[in-house]
């Protein structure tokens, strides 16, 4: 398997141009597909992409190959890729994956490529996936991509502060640090029971009344085992995340030992399992060390999780770009959550 320098190096010394203004259909990625892609993400991003396998034009055909990544591309009659829009695994849940990598060539822009990639994806998802829920996530320094999400119906369920590192200069990276908007498409809502934290019970009650999703609200209880949790780290971003499978009554030492293991983190963020009892205790835990609300994730494990978070300093909630009034109405709740936490409420 070669590696990313030699896959960046390859791509760098062919030089290959895309001829503008070719005809394409919008189709799923074939094998003979990979060697387009990897220029298209060279053509976007040059360098700078994280991930190494989108480089590698045999690690996209072999990772394509399973279910753990779909994408669907935009291709030239002469075999070009010039738009690509994918689905891969980053929810915990096994019937729900994230829509991103919405990626249009610089000169395929003012075409209907974007567009149709977009209702592809989420419209007409592969049967073979499984799939209940699409999740994504809209940055909040612009609107287009919250504009989409109202386009393919996606309901707003949560928002995270400042998760994402400042953009390039070049491109606007005065703005500083981006919010992110979570957005799900719900293909089949899957009716079950939650656990209300008290703290939040009213606006999650609210978020899944307003998007229209059946749940049964059950009085939260205390946990009796231990906890059961994960740790992400996300250094480039300034990020830890702790996602939770059980609450157990030793939450408090979890959430702190990843805190003490990733000191001066900008972002620390907690998910929760409301469809598991101990929620109440986990929250009024965060809360002692400065977590504030951030939204539903709905069926995020297959069933629901809850998002909590924590921001060094504080947040310019004033600059989040939002398009539809439950994105509004969901900064509202999370800045008098904030406000009453630092407060001292």
């Amino acid at each position: 398997m070669k590696t990313r320098k030699d896959n960046l190096a390859q791509l760098c010394e062919e030089g290959y141009v895309v001829e503008p203004g070719q005809k394409f259909v919008v189709d799923d990625f074939r094998p003979g597909d990979a060697l387009g892609v990897a220029r298209l993400y060279y053509r976007v991003y040059g360098d700078m992409f994280p991930i190494d396998h989108v480089y590698d034009p045999q690690e996209l055909a072999r990772i394509n190959a399973g279910d753990d990544l779909y994408q669907a591309v935009g291709r030239t009659d002469k075999g070009d890729i010039v738009g690509l829009y994918a689905l891969f695994r980053n929810p915990p849940g096994r019937k729900i994956m994230e829509a991103g990598s919405w990626i249009v060539h610089p000169d395929y822009r003012t075409t209907s490529l974007g567009l149709r990639l977009a209702r592809k994806i989420h419209n007409k998802p592969p049967e073979h996936l499984g799939l209940d829920v699409i999740s994504g996530q809209c940055v909040c320094d612009h609107l287009t991509t919250q504009k989409l999400g109202k386009v393919v119906g996606a309901c707003t369920c949560a928002l995270e502060i400042e998760p994402m590192p400042p953009r390039p200069i070049s491109e606007g990276g005065a703005y500083g640090r981006i919010s992110l908007l979570d957005q799900f498409c719900i293909l089949h809502d899957r009716p079950h029971d939650i656990f209300l934290p008290t703290r939040y019970a009213d606006a999650l009650r609210a978020i899944c009344e307003g998007e229209g999703l059946t749940r049964t609200f059950v009085e939260d209880v205390p946990p009796q085992s231990d906890t059961v949790a994960s740790t992400l780290v996300i250094e480039d971003a300034s990020l830890a995340k702790l996602t939770v499978e059980a609450v157990g009554v030793d939450f408090a030492r979890h959430l702190a030992e990843m805190e003490r293991a990733k000191p001066d983190m900008h972002v620390y963020q907690l998910v929760l399992p409301l469809w598991r009892p101990g929620c109440s205790l986990a929250v009024e835990a965060a809360r002692a060390r400065g977590y504030f609300f951030g939204g539903l994730l709905p069926q995020w494990y297959d069933r629901d999780g809850l998002l909590l978070q924590k921001v060094a300093g504080t947040p310019d909630f004033d600059k989040i770009k939002l398009f539809s009034p439950q994105g509004q109405g969901l900064l509202d709740i999370i800045r008098a959550d904030w406000q009453s936490l630092h407060a001292g409420g």
